[in-house]
């Protein structure tokens, strides 16, 4: 069985303002850092999952976090490799390790490449002191154009980049000029530009409620056009709400979710969901000390506790709903025939393309049918994009 994987590494510098991930921030001095037992216990989950599933190669890998470069060289070699030996072949269609900018060296770059991985992630966000500074961001600006210009000297492979628009403190204008300095690294080929979203109990929602912080929603929606538009200018097309890429850079690993395929999920608090006759989703322990001490000593022969992982089962109506709710959050839209061989259904019926809600957003020119390879696809334009939300929920 091919499958992808997702590995949570849940340990980072210091957690921003805006962040509802769960991570935690790493300190040595009371031993609360990525560690070789953290790496052996997703090791050893990872193994369990290969059996259990029959996995031979990894069509996907991705590991996020959190912070997954704080593991460091050496770890992060032992990581990956662990990942590469579980199944018998040893390639995968793409491989992607997040790195903040921080953690950049040259030898964390070396060990990555060394073990296989063929794309990074680095969470920019800004290059804009006073928008940083506004969320509690660790990085420096200094820092992040630093680990750039290391980015283009040592590493060959493909390259993604995130931001965020809307931070307070930015301004139309430091928002566009930080494009002008990203473009001038030629080896960037992705680039996911997101609104900043205000999650409830964090630190930045809390200051703007009381009124400490300044931010306004419909500035942040602008600014994020502006960034769509400069980002379209400059050779990156949008193939999802919030990802652009140069022709062939798509992110793999994201597209397995946006088509509901099967991934497997592990570390403290990773999600794995997989389909079939009988379809599941899991979510693990956020306990890193529970997830250690069970998956160290992991018995093979016994069940995994609900203290450890906890299971839900995926009904068929549900998986319609959420295949539905992916598929159009890409450009490409949702393909009938897909949809026909995996629900047994019309999506014409189920979307309303001759009298329903797809029609009524087509008569407005939000919303476009095409063929491709034979197969009639569904999708909403780019100015239906960033009414997605409406759109979904009259859905329901």
């Amino acid at each position: 069985m091919e499958i992808s994987l997702y590995v949570h590494v849940p340990f980072c510098r210091q957690k921003c303002d805006y962040c509802d991930f769960f991570s935690i921030p790493s300190n040595r001095a009371s031993c609360v850092c990525p560690d070789e037992k953290y790496v052996r216990s997703v090791l050893n989950e990872i193994r369990f999952y290969v059996k259990k599933y029959s996995v031979s190669r990894w069509k996907t890998v991705y590991i996020g976090g959190g912070t997954p470069s704080q593991l460091g060289a050496k770890l992060l070699f032992e990581l990956v490799s662990g990942i590469k030996s579980a199944v018998s072949d040893k390639t995968a269609d793409e491989f992607t390790v997040e790195m903040n900018p921080e953690d950049l060296a040259e030898d964390i770059l070396d060990s990555a490449q060394k073990a296989g991985v063929d794309r990074i992630s680095t969470g920019i966000q800004a290059l804009d002191q006073k928008a940083l500074d506004s969320v509690n961001r660790h990085c420096p600006l200094q820092t992040a154009i630093s680990s750039l210009e290391l980015l283009q000297k040592k590493w060959k492979k493909k390259l993604s980049v995130d931001f965020i628009a809307g931070l307070p403190g930015q301004t139309y204008s430091s928002f566009k000029k930080q494009f002008e300095t990203v473009f001038n690294f030629k080896n960037i080929d992705h680039i996911s530009l997101y609104s900043l979203t205000l999650e409830e109990n964090t630190p930045l929602y809390k200051k703007i409620e009381s009124g400490k912080i300044k931010w306004s929603q419909q500035k942040t929606d602008r600014m994020w056009i502006l960034g769509r538009k400069i980002l379209k200018e400059n050779g990156f097309i949008q193939y999802e709400v919030s990802n652009f890429a140069r022709t062939g850079a798509e992110s793999l690993h994201n597209k397995v979710y946006w088509h509901l395929e099967n991934y497997i999920g592990c570390g403290s608090g990773a999600c794995g969901s997989v389909y079939g006759e009988v379809s599941e989703r899991w979510t693990n322990t956020c306990s890193i000390k529970n997830y250690e001490n069970f998956w160290l000593d992991f018995n093979p022969e016994s069940e995994i506790p609900e203290s450890i992982r906890q299971v839900e089962k995926i009904d068929l109506q549900t998986q319609e709903f959420e295949w539905i709710i992916m598929g159009f959050r890409l450009l490409e839209g949702v393909c009938s025939e897909e949809f026909k061989k995996r629900f047994g259904k019309s999506l014409e019926e189920r979307i309303g393309v001759k009298d329903g809600l797809f029609f009524e957003w087509s008569k407005k020119h939000l919303a476009r049918s095409y063929k491709k390879d034979g197969k009639t696809f569904y999708a909403l334009n780019e100015r239906g994009l960033m009414l997605l939300n409406l759109f979904l929920e009259s859905l329901l």
